[in-house]
């Protein structure tokens, strides 16, 4: 890059120049060399031009003369030169407030000095520039060709980067894991290790400002109150539309930014793109594998093949063990519309964070997906804390990953724990059943940890179930309280009545009502339900249809 001040000491005639005002403007980058001689030179300039002119066309125009530094400025040109006593007598004071103002360098070439002279040298110094420029690119690329072509790493991309920008690189993924680092001085600073043993970009990493790099998505993250010393500069790794990760240099790139490091990124970004787009690869084929494994978990009398399998694979599944299933908060049957990627990439990253967190509390857990799925084999031996301690602890987890990736936050289902893995199936589909049913009970909830043992009556029922159906029942057995105007005060005591033995002072009690009351209402409910408070089956049936209320769709239990 050859900047203002460097072209001014090329030649003689440039190096007599003085420089009227805007003196901060003269480290910009010179692209190339114009003339000015015709009034309508605004349509022809382009940004980083250095504009020679003797003020010929707007001579006898103050007005023009005064506006044109600030349309230069805003075309982003670099700087301009004037050769005076030609047609102007002296350069206007407008000119020169308005430059310094700017920052926009004015510049006086020598009485009578060629345009050539000024043109020549200039032109001459930024093709050797230039062509060094491109001799540069050339061997780069071909470093990482061949980089590429012999399988190198993530650690030797990030060391060719680093020799050309000068600074400490990692390649990160799109769930910031440091994939490969030039450097290993960054921990504790800016990458932290998590208990599995994997580096990760600090978790208060957050975007502050953007850098020019001439690539859309670079950005500069800082940790909130540090200033610099705590700051990186992220390279998108792109492929198609999807972003896979990003190339990370440690500090602020200087400003400009030189040619060398700008090319050692856009190649790094491809090689590095091409290499996690191979990791990506082998990892489905891996999870193929792996599924292999929860097939045969969940398969009646498949524990034997999914012991020989997982050991096959260097998997170890220890009892006892629970199963966890995590989903993301989606409206039960909801599914994501084919090409919403933004959304799957989030849910993506919500279960990917998930995971850290889970494999944090017990490193020796077992992650499978299914779909927008996560299931977790989760050894419960061994551990500092009891199974409440876990249920905490996930609880946590699930509400760190609502708030960084908010608003796609994820809830988990916990089978019972089982001290063989015979006994996954069970443990699988009561987690599946819990996590469902949760959305069923509480569909605005977010987060949650839903154990199976809390579920109480609702583990008799499937997550699957036909609301409709439950609907159906519920009209069944509670059907003349349900079609009152307000059926909820009735509703509220026959509950208190069935949990309170049938006692009516009790339920008065439990209600917060007065006896007489609790008295009416009942009266009103034997009128309306007949003889099912006698029949012990009927009653049964109350009872389930009471619970069962809050899973059916309001709409649903109204009948004409």
């Amino acid at each position: 890059m050859l900047t203002l001040r460097e072209g001014l000491q090329l030649a003689e005639p440039l190096r007599q120049a003085k420089v009227l005002a805007g003196a901060q403007g003269l480290d910009r980058v010179v692209e190339s060399v114009n003339v000015m001689e015709v009034p309508d030179i605004l349509e022809w300039v382009r940004p980083g031009e250095l504009l020679v002119t003797t003020l010929y066309p707007l001579r006898d125009n103050p007005q023009a003369m005064g506006e044109l530094i600030p349309q230069l400025a805003a075309k982003g040109l670099v700087g301009l030169a004037i050769t005076p006593e030609s047609y102007v007598d002296r350069i206007p004071e407008e000119m020169i407030e308005a430059a310094d103002r700017l920052g926009f360098p004015l510049i006086e070439l020598p009485p009578k000095v060629s345009f050539i002279d000024i043109i020549q040298p200039l032109t001459s110094r930024i093709l050797s520039i230039q062509a060094d420029e491109l001799r540069q690119s050339e061997a780069l690329l071909r470093q990482f060709l061949d980089l590429v072509l012999r399988g190198g790493s993530f650690t030797e991309i990030a060391d060719l980067i680093a020799q050309a920008v000068g600074r400490p690189v990692a390649v990160v993924d799109r769930f910031r894991r440091v994939l490969g680092q030039s450097a290993p001085e960054g921990e504790g600073e800016l990458l932290v290790r998590d208990p599995a043993g994997e580096l990760y970009l600090r978790d208060d990493l957050r975007v502050q400002d953007a850098q020019d790099l001439e690539a859309e998505g670079v950005q500069v993250w800082r940790v909130p109150g540090r200033g610099d010393s705590e700051t990186v500069v992220t390279y998108p790794v792109h492929a198609s539309t999807m972003t896979l990760g990003h190339i990370v240099v440690r500090g602020i790139l200087p400003s400009p930014v030189p040619y060398a490091v700008r090319v050692a990124l856009d190649h790094g970004a491809t090689v590095a793109a091409l290499k996690m787009m191979e990791v990506r690869a082998l990892g489905q084929v891996e999870q193929q594998f792996q599924n292999e494994v929860l097939e045969a978990l969940v398969a009646p009398g498949g524990s034997a093949r999914a012991l020989y399998l997982a050991r096959q694979m260097g998997i170890a599944l220890e009892p006892p063990f629970c199963v966890l299933v995590a989903a993301p908060d989606l409206p039960l049957g909801e599914v994501l519309a084919h090409g919403e990627d933004r959304n799957r990439t989030a849910i993506d990253t919500s279960l990917h964070l998930l995971r850290r967190y889970v494999r944090s509390l017990n490193p020796r857990a077992v992650f499978w997906r299914q779909g927008t799925r996560l299931i977790v084999f989760f050894p419960m031996g061994g551990l500092r804390t009891d199974r409440a301690g876990v249920v905490q602890a996930l609880r946590e987890a699930c509400q760190r990953v609502g708030a960084e990736n908010r608003p796609h936050s994820v809830s988990v289902g916990m089978g019972p724990i089982t001290a063989s893995v015979e006994g996954f199936p069970e443990s699988y589909r009561a987690a599946l059943r819990s996590v469902n049913l949760r959305r069923l009970l509480q569909p605005d909830a977010k987060g949650t940890v839903t154990c199976y043992e809390e579920l109480g009556l609702f583990r008799l029922l499937s997550g699957t179930e036909s609301r409709e159906d439950l609907a159906g029942f519920c009209r069944d057995a509670l059907g003349p309280v349900l079609r009152l105007k307000t059926p909820g005060p009735l509703l509220a005591t026959l509950r208190a009545y069935l949990e309170n033995g049938q006692n009516l002072r009790r339920t008065a009690h439990a209600l917060g009502i007065h006896y007489n009351t609790a008295r009416y209402r009942m009266r009103r409910l034997r009128e309306l339900l007949g003889s099912a408070l006698d029949d012990p089956s009927s009653r049964i049936a109350l009872e389930v249809a009471l619970h069962l209320l809050p899973l059916a769709r309001p709409e649903d239990l109204v009948t004409e």
